[in-house]
C-alpha cells in the first residue's frame, strides 16, 4: 500500500511516543506495543485517508473475508482455524458489524404501524367472538331457576336424570374459555409489607406484581410513589421497580405489543449473538469425534450466520426494488445450500454423513431458537 499522511518517513521519530521502546525510520509501528511510528498531529484528511484506505485497499482483510465468505463456502472458517488469520477480518467483530448493519436496512422496510393496525384489527375480531361465546354460553340464575322447575315438574324424568342435568348447568359456571373464567372475576389478596417480607425473596416479587397490577388496573395510578404510598408499602427501590413493570405490561396491552416488538427487534443483533455460542455447543456435540475445539465451532457458526444475514440483506433491498416476495425465499434456499457445502468442506465428511448432521443441525437450531426466543420475550419484559 502506497505510504501518505501519518505513515510518510519523514514523520517517523527514533522512539515510540507510546511506550518509548526505541524505533528506527524503517518501523511503521512500534514492535513492542504497536502503535504507528509518527511524530505528525492529527488532521481530518489523515483519519479520512486511513478509514477509506482499509475499506478499499485492493489487499485489505475485509475485501478478503467477503470475497472468501460469499464464493467458497467453508474455506475462510477452514482457513481461520488453520492459523492464516492476518488476511481475513476477525469472525466475531465481523458478524456483529454485519447484523447490525442488515438490521438496521430491515427495520427501514418493516411497517410497524401496519403490523400494529393488523393485530388490532385480529385481536377486536377475537374479543367480538369471545363475548359472543359468552353471551350464548353464560346462563343466569332466573334462566336455571326456570329449567330446574321445568325438570321438577316433567313426568317420566327420574331424579337421576334430574340431577345430571343439574350438574350440567352446573358445569357451564366453570367454563374456561382460552384459560379465563367466564363471569368469574378474579379476587386479588393485598398483602402488607410485613406479610410481603416474610414471604422471602421468590415468593414476594409475584405478590407485589399480582397487586400492584390490580391496583394500576382499577386506579389508573402511573406514580409509583403515590400507589405504594396508598398500599402502604415502603418506598424502596424493588417496589418501584415491581411497580412500573406492571404498568409496562399494561401499556403493552395497550399498544398491542408493538413497544415490546419494536425493543426486541432493536436489540435481535446482540440477542442473536450470545445466543450463537448455545448453538456451537450443540454443533460442538454433534462433532464430538472430530478433532474441532469449542471455539472453533464457533467461528464457523459466526461466519455462516453472517452469510446468512448478507443473503437475506440483499433479497430485502432486491425485493423492495423489484417489489417481489419470492426473492427472500430464494435467498434462503441459497443459504441452505451454502450451509452443506460449508458443512462439508470445513468439516470434511462424506455426502450422507453431512446430510444427516445438515439435518439434525436444523433441527436443533429450531429448537434453540425457540427455546432462545421464550426467554427473549420473557427477559425483555422485565428490563424494556
Amino acid at each position: 500500500m502506497k505510504e501518505k499522511g501519518r505513515f510518510l518517513k519523514k514523520y517517523r521519530g527514533n522512539a515510540c511516543l507510546n511506550c518509548g521502546v526505541p524505533l528506527d525510520v524503517i518501523d511503521r509501528y512500534c514492535h513492542h506495543c504497536g502503535q504507528i511510528n509518527t511524530t505528525k498531529k492529527l488532521s481530518l484528511k489523515d483519519f479520512f485517508d486511513e478509514f477509506f484506505a482499509s475499506i478499499l485497499s485492493y489487499d485489505s482483510r475485509l475485501r478478503h473475508t467477503i470475497v472468501a465468505l460469499l464464493f467458497n463456502p467453508g474455506k475462510i472458517s477452514k482457513e481461520y482455524v488453520e492459523g492464516k488469520r492476518v488476511k481475513y477480518a476477525n469472525p466475531f467483530r465481523f458478524y456483529l458489524s454485519v447484523s447490525i448493519i442488515f438490521f438496521i436496512i430491515n427495520g427501514l422496510f418493516i411497517d410497524f404501524d401496519h403490523l400494529n393496525v393488523t393485530v388490532e384489527d385480529d385481536v377486536t375480531k377475537g374479543k367480538k367472538a369471545i363475548a359472543e361465546i359468552e353471551k350464548n354460553i353464560v346462563i343466569d340464575d332466573s334462566l336455571k331457576q326456570e329449567i330446574t322447575n321445568q325438570i321438577s315438574t316433567t313426568k317420566g324424568i327420574s331424579e337421576t336424570d334430574a340431577k345430571k342435568i343439574n350438574d350440567k348447568i352446573a358445569s357451564f359456571e366453570n367454563l374456561s374459555l382460552f384459560g379465563k373464567k367466564i363471569n368469574v372475576p378474579k379476587e386479588v389478596i393485598y398483602y402488607s409489607q410485613h406479610q410481603i417480607d416474610s414471604l422471602g425473596f421468590f415468593g414476594s416479587p409475584f405478590k407485589l406484581w399480582s397487586m400492584y397490577n390490580d391496583h394500576y388496573e382499577k386506579t389508573g395510578e402511573k406514580s409509583a410513589f403515590r400507589a405504594l404510598k396508598t398500599l402502604d408499602h415502603d418506598q424502596s427501590r424493588f417496589n418501584k421497580y415491581v411497580y412500573h413493570r406492571a404498568i409496562k405490561t399494561n401499556t403493552i396491552g395497550d399498544s398491542f405489543g408493538r413497544e415490546l416488538v419494536e425493543f426486541i427487534f432493536s436489540k435481535l443483533p446482540f440477542i442473536i449473538f450470545f445466543f450463537l455460542p448455545f448453538f456451537a455447543l450443540a454443533i460442538w456435540l454433534l462433532y464430538i469425534r472430530k478433532p474441532f475445539s469449542y471455539m472453533e465451532h464457533l467461528v464457523f457458526t459466526f461466519h455462516t450466520q453472517t452469510m446468512f444475514f448478507i443473503l437475506i440483506g440483499i433479497a430485502i433491498l432486491i425485493g423492495q426494488i423489484t417489489k417481489s416476495g419470492t426473492i427472500s425465499g430464494i435467498a434462503m434456499l441459497i443459504f441452505i445450500v451454502y450451509l452443506y457445502k460449508a458443512m462439508r468442506k470445513f468439516y470434511t465428511q462424506g455426502r450422507a454423513k453431512t446430510i444427516v448432521k445438515f439435518l439434525l443441525v436444523n433441527v436443533l437450531f429450531f429448537i434453540l431458537a425457540g427455546v432462545g426466543t421464550a426467554f427473549t420475550i420473557a427477559g425483555s419484559i422485565f428490563i424494556f
